[in-house]
């Protein structure tokens, strides 16, 4: 199924091949798997490492894996991952946050000359040049690590898969500090069926402090994403368009400037259980969507303290209409039950109080929640004109209701 384009996400252009990093490969263990410090790599924190790390994945054949044992493994432009190929370090990165107090015990850590659109850059079969399908390239236990990206260049995106690609999986991955999106699916218009990935497997990936969205997600369609953590983005922590008929469970958003999850059209059923968001400078949620046979199913999620509203100059004023939960100009049906929306300060108290409203629908077909308790600085549950089915059901509370 195809999403919208928001147009702030743009398609790669094919790679050239890398230069060999020797002149005869090193053979593979029995297990299938190729270290790269066999290749060349040194993993020192300060030699380039970038031809040794595309040569032991070029060495790959489908089925195997790429291992970077502890280490820092500097890169200079994109590492590409190859079909059916596993590219695993020894650890990943979690929710901890590196500031050069600790180096993390295995990272990706592109240099200040970094040229490229992603630092893990995987391709479709067209793009890439690939015999076969792109299908399940994987990146297990590894850190990226942006902090040496210039930020007045280029974006540089954390981790891009571009085009038909199916079955891409990430466990136990970091994304940190990144110019660009954290991790972007994103269009490959030369191709026929499916332009972006689809049938993707998160689990356990945090995005930290990206320059532009944590998440963005085009076509996505029949994904899993399992404790999916995205934490100070200068956008939203999660932009998803054309994910319908995908599960988020136990996925959160934390101090987004943007909003924390926006929705902006899909087809099909998305599905958030357990997924919560806190401090996001917009609304929690955002939906927004055209397509009338398309439902969002809200259950036991949690919203604090959003709509902030930051300011260009990082003041927060609150208001602006903003809300935990807001639908605006949406024909798919919103349904949530257990859902808590909280309004509050910053951590030391010295913000104002937000959101402006609980939870809010304009110009929108259908919106209800069934049960919960939902909480706005203004106003709980705000009716802004224009709406089919509004409903609180009798088992949603309210501040003003106790």
């Amino acid at each position: 199924m195809g999403g919208v384009t928001a147009g702030v996400v743009t398609a790669a252009a094919g790679a050239a091949a890398a230069p060999a990093a020797r002149a005869a490969a090193p053979a593979r263990t029995e297990l299938g798997w190729h270290n790269v410090l066999s290749y060349g790599a040194k993993g020192d924190g300060a030699a380039d490492d970038t031809p040794f790390i595309q040569a032991a994945l070029d060495a790959c054949e489908p089925g195997n894996t790429v291992y970077l044992p502890a280490g820092l493994y500097r890169t200079s432009r994109p590492v590409r991952i190859p079909p059916r190929v596993t590219l695993q370090g020894s650890h990943g990165g979690g929710e901890h946050e590196y500031e050069g107090r600790e180096t993390p015990p295995v990272a990706i850590k592109p240099l200040p000359g970094f040229t490229g659109e992603a630092v893990l850059l995987i391709l479709d079969r067209q793009l890439g040049g690939y015999p076969r399908k792109a299908v399940e390239q994987r990146v297990f236990r590894l850190t990226v690590d942006g902090s040496a990206l210039d930020p007045e260049g280029p974006a540089v995106d954390g981790i891009r898969a571009v085009g038909q690609i199916q079955h891409l999986q990430l466990r136990d991955v970091q994304i940190h500090r990144v110019t660009g999106i954290g991790v972007n699916t994103t269009y490959n218009t030369g191709t026929s069926g499916p332009q972006a990935p689809f049938c993707l497997h998160f689990d356990r990936v945090s995005i930290m402090w990206s320059k532009s969205f944590g998440v963005a997600l085009n076509n996505t369609t029949d994904s899993v994403f399992t404790d999916v953590y995205a934490l100070g983005c200068d956008g939203a922590g999660w932009w998803i368009s054309g994910a319908g008929n995908s599960t988020f469970t136990g996925c959160r958003a934390e101090w987004s400037r943007g909003e924390g999850f926006w929705l902006n059209g899909w087809k099909g059923v998305i599905q958030f259980t357990g997924c919560s968001t806190d401090r996001s400078g917009r609304d929690g949620i955002l939906v927004q969507n055209d397509d009338v046979g398309s439902i969002l199913q809200l259950s036991g999620c949690r919203l604090d303290r959003d709509g902030r509203n930051v300011q260009a100059d990082g003041t927060e004023t609150g208001g602006g209409g903003l809300a935990g939960l807001r639908v605006v100009g949406s024909k798919a049906k919103v349904l949530a039950d257990g859902l808590i929306v909280l309004p509050g300060r910053d951590d030391k108290g010295g913000s104002v109080s937000s959101p402006m409203f609980g939870v809010s629908a304009t110009d929108s077909v259908c919106t209800v929640v069934t049960s919960g308790f939902v909480d706005g600085v203004e106003r709980d549950w705000h009716d802004g004109g224009g709406n089919g089915v509004f409903l609180k059901g009798p088992t949603l509370l309210t501040s003003t209701e106790g």
